[in-house]
């Protein structure tokens, strides 16, 4: 019987027993959580209002600054090629 690598390792995994260090990781994990939450202090309303304009500022000035800086280009514009032998739905297609 040939059995895959894949499966080979899965059912040593099912049988091997896990490490000790994991019976109490949810508990630690519990524990940081907690105890993280009351070091921040929750954020206030007027530092998300702040944070909020100043990126609204930054994209207002960055977008005009790449608006003023492009150009029109004139490029003439084909609609559908009647030479290339195609039909016009391989054409929507990008081919």
């Amino acid at each position: 019987m040939m059995t895959d690598p894949f499966d080979r390792d899965l059912a040593r995994l099912a049988h091997s027993t896990p490490p000790a260090t994991l019976d109490t990781l949810e508990r630690r994990v519990a524990a940081a959580i907690d105890a993280g939450g009351a070091d921040t202090g929750g954020l206030s309303v007027r530092g998300l209002a702040l944070a909020g304009g100043a990126a609204l500022m930054l994209g207002i000035v960055g977008g005009g600054v790449v608006a003023g800086r492009s150009e029109a280009r004139d490029r003439p514009v084909e609609v559908a090629a009647l030479d290339t032998g195609l039909a016009p739905s391989t054409l929507l297609l990008g081919r």
